[in-house]
């Protein structure tokens, strides 16, 4: 360790407990998941009862589903993959009171629209008019309330683009099962597997990349904005914030919009969507990588420059003898608090590079 370094302060990462003040927020969420999980198996329990075998078997693929896209979003996450508890808790929400508050909204403002503007223009324009309004801000509301409980979880706007992305694919995986069970309901059973099969593939596997996870991931920058750990005013925060969750309604009228009708034009609604995305998330990554490195190459710190990448981390855990290597990796998890928390700011002067490899010691 360079001399007159201060080591890293505990971590504030791995050791987040719910103060008095924020438990009310917490049991809020849990109750209106539970609620909305009750929900949508009561709006769908005809179904259920009548047809448990292709029920089921939408629910194993769409659970495959959330599986694999929680894992990929955790991979592509910078740094590390985030806490277990934190991820799960926005696909829940997504999964359970986003989607059953959209349930009743939809068909209220749907009803609007068809007594507004007359039954033709509401079948060909609701959806682009509805899902945009109630579906992102709903999404949106859980991301702000599971911020709200995990106050040091979202230091900035990419923590917010990552819990955003993880309630948007909890949203989608459970409309995905609703319309699977709506094709079920419509076809009378007959060809269940083949209706289950084809919403899957279309939902799934032709539009997927470009639906909520893409929308709400673009909106949770926005919550991410709001709750950064800076001094910048709140005033300050509240117009990029308003502007990245209406491009994510933006992206939502698109995809949902009465143009573009042929399978050419819904690849191109799924590539606009998810190039906005991955726009996004390329450069809050940059920015995130860049103060990371600037503040581990900097005098204020002793910290390798392995801490960096998962990569780098794996490489110089391999050269630490066998029986120290899990006190090493508890030291590299500890510090990797305070390169998330600097990556986070505004600041992060580049300095001069360390020559010491703390993971290592």
């Amino acid at each position: 360790m360079r001399a007159g370094a201060v080591p890293p302060g505990p971590s504030a990462y791995g050791t987040v407990r719910g103060s008095l003040r924020r438990w009310p927020v917490g049991w809020l969420c849990a109750v209106l998941c539970l609620l909305g999980a009750a929900l949508v198996v009561f709006e769908f329990s005809a179904v259920i009862r009548v047809f448990p075998d292709l029920a089921l078997l939408a629910f194993a693929l769409l659970l495959l589903t959330v599986v694999v896209g929680k894992a990929a979003l955790a991979r592509v996450r910078p740094f590390r993959d985030p806490p277990r508890g934190w991820a799960w808790s926005g696909v829940a929400w997504g999964a359970s009171a986003a989607t059953a508050c959209a349930l009743v909204a939809n068909d209220g403002l749907q009803s609007i629209w068809d007594r507004a503007a007359g039954v033709g223009f509401g079948s060909r324009w609701g959806a682009a008019l509805t899902a945009p309004l109630n579906e992102e801000l709903l999404k949106f509301s859980g991301v702000v309330l599971i911020a709200v409980v995990a106050r040091r979880l979202v230091r900035g706007p990419l923590d917010g683009f990552f819990l955003g992305a993880f309630t948007g694919l909890g949203f989608q995986v459970v409309e995905n099962w609703t319309y699977a069970m709506n094709a079920i309901l419509a076809g009378g059973g007959v060809n269940g597997v083949t209706e289950v099969t084809q919403s899957f593939t279309t939902r799934v596997l032709l539009t997927g990349l470009g639906s909520h996870w893409a929308m709400s991931a673009v909106a949770g920058t926005g919550a991410g904005v709001l709750f950064a750990h800076s001094d910048r005013p709140v005033r300050r925060r509240l117009a990029p914030a308003a502007a990245c969750v209406l491009t994510a309604m933006g992206m939502h009228a698109l995809f949902d919009a009465p143009v573009l009708d042929s399978a050419a034009g819904l690849g191109i609604k799924v590539a606009v969507n998810f190039l906005v995305a991955v726009g996004f998330y390329t450069v809050l990554r940059h920015r995130a990588r860049r103060r990371a490195r600037a503040f581990l190459m900097s005098e204020r710190t002793p910290l390798s420059a392995d801490l960096l990448t998962r990569r780098s981390r794996r490489r110089a855990l391999e050269r630490v003898a066998p029986v120290r290597r899990p006190a090493a990796a508890a030291r590299a998890t500890s510090y990797l608090d305070l390169v998330e928390e600097r990556a986070a700011l505004d600041e992060a002067a580049p300095g001069q590079a360390s020559d010491m490899n703390i993971i290592t010691k």
